[in-house]
């Protein structure tokens, strides 16, 4: 593709066109020209990596959780980033009422953590809490950039501020992760833990 048609695609991207609407008005622009498909992909997916300002993705990720959801006050977002290099390492983030059910309702926590189900390789730490009903809530949502212990024992600690300090969950769930686990007997060494 020519310097006019690639302007055109970045332009047509900008307006949240998907690539086959691009593909079509391109088609219709320059008709003497079969664009492929694969070409406009990856020339999006160009437009889209400049537009990171040579930030992390991670950083990304940091700037819209704590410009746009805390703004609103809908949210608590909490970060943390490496010493050295200042690449963002964990993003915490809570909604409001979640927060309110984690009080009210602290004796159960759940812990799910994604593997490899994304193209960044973070990891996805959901924290899960179940009601006296038996119904299970959302208390909050962590991007981990690194499977070790540290990384899930600022993640908890965060959690464990969230709560009045005679509050800490009885029981707490997760699957056989062994930083994981050690990150939870560090931070609720009373809490029975299960598989």
């Amino acid at each position: 593709m020519n310097s006019d048609q690639l302007d055109m695609v970045e332009s047509l991207h900008r307006t949240d066109l998907k690539p086959q609407q691009i593909k079509a008005a391109l088609c219709e622009k320059f008709p003497d020209v079969q664009p492929v498909i694969k070409d406009i992909y990856n020339h999006t997916a160009k437009i889209r990596r400049d537009g990171l300002l040579g930030d992390t993705l991670m950083k990304v990720v940091q700037n819209i959780c704590a410009g746009n959801l805390s703004r609103r006050q809908r949210f608590h977002v909490l970060y943390r980033e490496s010493d050295p290099d200042d690449m963002t390492e964990e993003i915490f983030f809570c909604h409001n009422k979640s927060h309110k059910m984690w009080r009210a309702f602290p004796e159960v926590l759940m812990i799910d953590t994604t593997y490899n189900t994304n193209m960044y390789d973070w990891l996805l730490v959901q924290f899960i809490g179940v009601t006296s009903t038996s119904k299970s809530f959302c208390i909050a949502t962590v991007f981990v950039i690194r499977e070790r212990q540290r990384n899930f024992t600022w993640a908890l600690e965060k959690l464990k501020q969230m709560l009045n300090d005679c509050m800490e969950p009885r029981v707490i769930l997760t699957d056989t992760d062994q930083a994981l686990m050690n990150a939870c007997d560090a931070v609720f060494p009373n809490a029975s833990k299960n598989l």
